[in-house]
């Protein structure tokens, strides 16, 4: 298995590389998408990120990269009562660059990855953290507390009803920085606690506790990159860029490291969740080249690169490799091509992911040796950082910076799809 990976990586990254006529490409003309997809609903702002959701409500981050975003960076609350016309409830403008968002009960938490574009909101401005935001009353949320933490924070993740977020977030720049991961306790909001664990590695230092490792490996990740949670099984994934960990989280303030991925077919392990129906098939997400490999992770059919890796995890400390995929019809313009955000759907074996320019993409995985593509939709313009099943429909966010030629195309986009409906929804929880 080991001999075929790397054959595998060797011949994607070459042939993904390749941009040679005539390969089976195909250009996407305005809105392309499968017959069994459909457009239903939008919002529109710039520079869309992250979703998260409860109940009726969405939240939508929306990131800060350059001046032009300055207006619209921040966090959005929507009424999605109705899909097909989402509401616009409030908007809190603390600026952030990438504004990554969660919810637990009544309140909201943002990312904040840099100091110098955390701006609008105290307390914590100009600090790199997470901010805790009160949206008792939807119509005024109102920032209450903010937790700095190392390397500030790229993405969050909700454990579950705890009270606890993990923060992913890394240092490429430093080979020395430490590794690991801070974990904040926000039951307290305005006074949120915060603990560092590093990775037991060949740089650690004693400045910090050590996280538990059981899987008999030494990590060379540098940080988390996302984090995906299972509170049924007490499991917790890390997309740690250069490799993935499986966490037990029974003690979700003390998380131990059960087994570890390493596939140098994966160029950056992004993130990782178990998105099956009964919880034993991870999915890893490989962003090829951290996006910056424009379309090269795309142009080749059914190349690995930028693409979802399949593993089944029925014994979490040893995982097993099944398969990939990545999409079967390519854009050799885009500007970006490869897997990003996804969710599972929670009635089937299937998936929706975002690629970038490349749209929205579903797959089944019922049979994950052999996943299949079953819709998509790509509106020409879009650039979809987030993509995720909920309540019946699919709910993607675009950026589309006010600099571009289509700032219009920003925001969230909501889709329908043959076969999920909201009783299908409401039925399978």
């Amino acid at each position: 298995m080991k001999n075929f990976i790397q054959i595998v990586s060797l011949i994607g990254i070459v042939l993904s590389l390749l941009f040679v006529s005539g390969t089976g490409y195909a250009e996407h003309n305005e809105d392309s998408h499968s017959e069994n997809m459909q457009l239903e609903g939008r919002a529109q702002f710039e520079y869309g990120t992250d979703l998260a959701f409860q109940g009726n409500l969405m939240v939508a981050g929306s990131g800060a990269w350059d001046e032009n975003a300055d207006e619209y960076s921040g966090v959005y609350l929507y009424n999605i009562s109705n899909p097909v016309k989402p509401k616009l409830i409030s908007k809190l403008p603390c600026q952030a660059w990438h504004s990554d968002v969660g919810i637990w009960g009544n309140y909201v938490v943002q990312s904040h990855d840099s100091g110098s574009d955390n701006k609008g909101c105290s307390p914590g401005e100009g600090k790199e953290g997470i901010r805790i935001i009160d949206i008792t009353n939807r119509n005024q949320p109102e920032s209450v507390g903010f937790a700095e933490t190392i390397h500030g924070s790229h993405n969050l993740s909700v454990v579950g009803d705890t009270g606890f977020v993990y923060v992913s977030s890394y240092n490429l720049v430093d080979s020395i920085a430490v590794d690991g991961v801070s974990i904040v306790d926000i039951r307290d909001p305005k006074n949120p606690k915060v603990k560092f664990l590093e990775f037991p590695d060949v740089d650690n230092t004693a400045l910090h506790d050590d996280m538990h490792n059981e899987s008999g490996m030494l990590p060379i990740s540098p940080g988390c990159h996302d984090i995906g949670i299972d509170m049924e099984k007490n499991l917790a994934f890390c997309g740690g860029i250069d490799e993935t960990h499986i966490w037990d989280i029974s003690d979700p303030w003390n998380p131990v490291i059960v087994s570890i991925i390493r596939n140098p077919a994966i160029n950056i392990h992004h993130g990782a969740d178990n998105d099956n129906t009964d919880g034993d098939v991870l999915i890893i997400d490989d962003e090829f080249a951290g996006a910056a490999g424009g379309p090269a992770a795309c142009t080749v059919e059914g190349a690995p690169t930028g693409a979802l890796w399949f593993y089944d995890i029925s014994d979490p400390k040893n995982p097993e490799y099944m398969s990939y995929w990545s999409p079967p019809t390519t854009d050799v313009n885009a500007d970006f091509c490869t897997s990003h955000f996804y969710g599972s759907f929670p009635d089937r074996n299937w998936v929706a992911g975002s690629w970038y320019e490349e749209g929205v993409r579903v797959v089944d995985f019922s049979d994950p040796y052999n996943p299949k593509e079953v819709a998509y939709y790509d509106p020409e313009g879009a650039n979809f950082w987030s993509a995720y099943p909920y309540n019946g429909y699919i709910f993607a966010n675009s950026f589309a910076p006010a600099g571009s030629d289509q700032p219009d195309k920003g925001g969230l986009y909501i889709f329908s799809i043959d076969g999920y409906t909201k009783s299908d929804y409401l039925n399978s929880n």
